[in-house]
């Protein structure tokens, strides 16, 4: 009669406990793949949107697209409005690569979060495809350097009035950021929320001498728009800390920078603002231009 031997209780104790030190092994490790890949991801969608706008220059005398060209935020307004990012969709026509694959937020949440200035839902019909592709493009996790490459004046005699540069204004184009990850609204316990942000504000935008670095905007009477500047030491659950930057890679301290010149790295927040004094609302100084990334010079 054949006789079969059984695992005693020590040795399945002992199989489970090798299992268990493997998995706490390895877990973290296909943790940190898993975000590698997702930071790769991310590179690649700012490596395509940036490519999209250089295509988009070549077609347009060498002038970026506007953030904003009427600043309705409709897309059946008369004109139409358009985003930087509805503006070279004809030069990508995939909406997808305007998300960072760490930002949980999906289309829904884009589209209806407080503070989207007009919903899908909210236009006809007829419309809403198309306000959904223009909000998505609105809620870009790739945030544009706004106040260098498309100044918004105020009051010129519009209350808002968007303008846009050329490429040869770009005094270093491999060495000027032109779009960074970005952050729509955050909650109160600091929860990033509501997508992305299309448009950002620089660190500093003022020489050691106080001349505004900015492309001038003519015919204004109150100067240029911002959205608050960088506020490191204001609230640190604001959305606007890093002026609408967000780090959503590697344990949130990367940020995907995207140059004008259309190659793509993964910056740390300190290396964004070398050459800048940084303080809440642009209370800062460029304090060494030939470090400082964000300006055109």
């Amino acid at each position: 009669m054949r006789r079969y031997r059984a695992f005693t209780l020590i040795e399945l104790l002992v199989v489970i406990a090798i299992i268990a030190i493997l998995a706490a092994i390895l877990f973290p490790v296909f943790a940190q793949a898993k975000q590698a890949a997702k930071k790769a991801a991310a590179i690649s969608n700012h490596k395509q949107l940036g490519l999209a706008v250089i295509q988009y220059l070549g077609d347009y005398d060498d002038t970026y697209p506007l953030t904003s060209v009427t600043t309705s935020y409709r897309i059946d307004s008369v004109p139409p409005d358009a985003t930087w990012g509805y503006l070279s969709y004809p030069y990508m026509k995939n909406v997808q690569i305007f998300t960072d694959p760490m930002d949980g937020a999906g289309v829904t949440e884009r589209d209806t979060y407080p503070g989207t200035p007009v919903p899908s839902a909210n236009v006809p019909p007829a419309f809403r495809a198309e306000q959904l592709k223009y909000n998505l493009t609105l809620k870009s996790d790739f945030g544009v350097n706004t106040q260098f490459f498309n100044p918004w004046g105020y009051n010129c005699p519009l209350l808002f009035t968007p303008f846009a540069i050329t490429q040869t204004q770009v005094g270093q184009p491999g060495d000027t950021i032109y779009g960074i990850s970005s952050i729509w609204d955050r909650d109160s316990t600091g929860a990033p929320k509501g997508g992305g942000n299309w448009a950002l504000d620089a660190p500093c935008v003022f020489s050691l001498a106080g001349q505004d670095k900015r492309p001038f905007v003519s015919g204004c009477t109150q100067g240029s728009w911002w959205f608050g500047g960088w506020n490191p030491t204001g609230n640190p659950n604001a959305w606007n800390v890093y002026g609408g930057v967000w780090p959503w890679h590697t344990s949130s301290t990367l940020a995907v920078v995207s140059y004008s010149d259309g190659h793509v790295n993964a910056k740390r927040i300190p290396a964004l603002t070398q050459g800048c004094d940084v303080r809440n609302g642009w209370g800062g100084r460029i304090i060494d231009p030939n470090r400082y990334i964000w300006d055109l010079e």
